[in-house]
């Protein structure tokens, strides 16, 4: 083997949660005579001016109240973003909903032409920092076109994308297109330091792609920090001309469902605190949101400004007696969720964009950045609402009680309609009385079963490994206490003004020493590369590779490989048992006798997870040229250095030029490209030093 290595209770049902919309319609007739005094209180004058009065002294009251409100928001933007701000910008102010996306943006068209030409689909989203509450709780985020989540892209596969970025914010900032290849587009992959230079605050950058070789859900998100956090993100869903074959239950709708674990503050100021020396946990978040939707307690929040008033919980109208597909999304920093909608089993139908033959259950566990295709009937007798529960699992934190009782779990109401009937009145009846599955709360945060999983297109992994590296992962605390992510000795810091790929295309084409004394390498480029912060493992023309991963924590990291689909060879507790027990040879080097079905029904994803105390088998086959992050997508690990980078076809790479609005970003003050990164080890160098 080639390796590198350094020897709670439920909240409460209440009607307050219950997503209103439309309410016209629930306004019954003569509903606004009965609001009127009748005939026989004419003589009642004093009461009725009474009336009118306390009316007046109320709508004041309300009035002041909203004034207080908002003038507390403004102080509050003042102090602490605007004040804060290098350039001066209005930050925009949503206290009444505005800022909300609706739902129904999130419903793939039920008319969607599969079988269309490919074409060039364009969008201009302009990023801004606006001040919203989600859950009730005001905070500053970050936005698209002013509103929270992002929008969806909905293509079809051979569609070119263009996304016009216009950075208002006052941090610079990228856009990763997580799962997309990006053949022959590299520089188009989004990770700041890897990829490219950050886009700084009121520059543009037009992000331009193919989508090719793929397709099913997938989503993007900010990648300078932990940006993903604070709003930047949305879903991304590749239609196949195959995909009703592939896709093997027919279904009636299709939606994006995003999980997210939300924080209350901003995630520049918590990766500080994460980061700083004595920090040996992260960040635990203070709720959770679907689709960017959730109803909190302000009573229960004295510490923050709160108003939940224009607050809802999500709720998702399913045609009665009919089958619909829920795609879901983990598109969170930290949190696993679980999954389950009571009273239902469900057919999963896809991983990570790869099809699979239906498998039923009743649950699923997700990881932040994984993606799940369900398949639900709404066929159940007991009621026309059920519950959607999103519950993070809490067991897996350094502090499993927090959030608290209640804020650890984001709900959807499911209503079934009649046929032919878009929308359900909300009302009091149309509260969920359904039952939650008796089974317990997972406790461990890993991967489901996946070999229960059959793929529903042939495609096995290669037999033989021409490589296979082992990689120890772990977060360790050095100098100054300060506790970093580890692959071997490695802990990742990206340069934000020379990323890898433009350093290794100006290397390898201006016949660089250094880098042509390397170019022929298969392995860790010890010698271009800087391996304290910078490992690199490289390959020349195309190569099939094995990851063996040894989690050395007792938390899990859930692995994801730019640019890449792997194979999931294998995963457990414990040391990895070698690769007889997964039914190869040694170092991957074909199969055993007798196991010749070893590969065949492998899953193929883009995150996989190396459980706490635990080890993870991959095997990808580097043919696609470029620079490519490997990283967990735990975002407070990756920042802390758990990532490291594969360079394939080196020979290609060293042929290419990156584009000249590529190399532009590159050209701002420094001060500029770090604006919103993570802070550098030597912030603390010295640290405790004479105190």
């Amino acid at each position: 083997m080639a390796s590198y290595t350094d020897d709670p209770p439920h909240p409460r049902d209440d009607l307050d949660d219950v997503e209103m919309q439309e309410r016209e319609d629930d306004y019954k007739e003569g509903q606004g005579d009965r609001l009127l005094p009748g005939e026989d209180m004419e003589n009642n004058t004093d009461f009725k001016v009474e009336w009118h009065l306390r009316t007046i002294w109320v709508v004041l009251g309300s009035l002041a109240a909203a004034g207080l409100v908002f003038g507390a928001l403004v102080l509050f933007t003042r102090n602490f973003i605007v004040a804060s701000r290098t350039v001066e910008e209005p930050v925009e102010m949503h206290g009444l909903g505005g800022f909300r996306r609706p739902p129904s943006d999130y419903i793939l068209d039920p008319a969607w032409d599969f079988e269309a030409p490919v074409k060039r689909r364009e969008y201009k989203w302009t990023i801004t920092d606006i001040v919203g509450n989600p859950d009730g709780v005001f905070r500053p985020m970050i936005s698209i076109n002013g509103q929270f989540p992002g929008p969806m892209i909905e293509c079809n596969e051979g569609d070119t994308l263009v996304i016009e970025v216009d950075n208002q914010s006052v941090n610079a900032t990228s856009l990763h297109f997580h799962g997309i290849y990006q053949n022959g587009t590299n520089w188009m992959d989004g990770a700041t330091g890897v990829t490219q230079c950050p886009i700084a605050p009121q520059r543009k950058f037009r992000y331009e792609f193919t989508v090719s070789g793929q397709s099913g859900t997938y989503y993007y998100h900010g990648h300078q920090a932990v940006q993903a956090s604070d709003g930047l993100y949305g879903p991304l869903v590749i239609h196949s001309k195959d995909e009703k074959k592939y896709q093997q239950l027919p279904y009636e709708s299709d939606r994006v469902v995003m999980l997210q674990d939300y924080y209350h503050d901003l995630s520049s100021g918590l990766l500080v605190s994460t980061l700083e020396p004595g920090s040996e946990a992260s960040p635990i978040p203070d709720g959770a949101l679907i689709n960017g939707l959730n109803r909190r307690d302000c009573s229960k929040l004295p510490q923050r400004m709160c108003d939940s008033s224009s607050c809802t919980l999500p709720h998702i109208d399913l045609t009665a007696n009919a089958a619909h597909r829920l795609r879901f999304i983990n598109v969170g920093a930290f949190a696993w969720f679980q999954v389950s909608v009571d009273e239902h089993h469900f057919a999963i139908t896809e991983a990570d964009g790869t099809d699979l033959m239906p498998s039923y259950d009743n649950r699923i566990m997700i990881s932040p950045a994984q993606r799940y295709s369900l398949v639900l009937n709404t066929n159940q007798t007991s009621g026309d609402s059920f519950w959607l529960r999103a519950k993070m699992v809490t067991h897996c934190w350094k502090e499993p009680d927090l959030p608290g009782a209640g804020a650890d779990e984001a709900k959807a109401i499911i209503t079934y309609t009649p046929a032919g009937k878009k929308k359900v009145a909300k009302t009091a009846t149309s509260l969920p009385t359904s039952k939650n599955w008796e089974k317990g709360m997972e406790v461990q945060c890993k991967d489901m079963n996946t070999t229960n999983y059959i793929p529903s297109k042939y495609e096995p992994a290669p037999v033989f490994a021409d490589y296979s590296y082992y990689l120890r992962s772990n977060l360790e605390i050095g100098d100054w206490r300060l506790e970093r992510g580890f692959f071997n000795t490695s802990t990742f810091r990206p340069n934000l003004q020379q990323p890898t790929l433009h350093r290794s295309v100006e290397g390898l084409s201006t016949r660089n020493e250094t880098f042509s004394a390397t170019s022929k390498l298969d392995g860790v480029n010890s010698i271009a590369y800087d391996l304290k912060n910078d490992f690199v493992i490289q390959h020349t023309d195309i190569k099939t590779v094995d990851l063996i991963i040894q989690n050395f924590d007792e938390g899990n990291h859930p692995m994801h490989l730019h640019g890449h689909k792997f194979w999931v060879l294998g995963q457990g507790h414990g040391m990895f048992p070698g690769y007889e027990s997964l039914g190869l040879q040694p170092q991957g080097q074909g199969i055993l006798a007798g196991r010749e079905t070893a590969l065949d029904k492998l899953i193929r994803r883009d995150v996989a997870t190396a459980e706490g105390f635990g080890w993870l088998a991959l095997r990808f086959i580097a043919d696609n040229p470029g620079v490519w992050a490997f990283h967990c997508h735990m975002a407070w690990h990756s920042e802390a250095g758990l990532s490291m980078q594969f360079l394939s076809r080196v020979d290609q790479v060293a042929q290419w030029q990156i584009p000249e609005a590529n190399l532009e970003l590159c050209n701002a003050k420094i001060e500029d490209l770090e604006k919103g990164a993570a802070p550098k080890d030597s912030t603390w160098y010295g640290f405790g030093i004479g105190g």
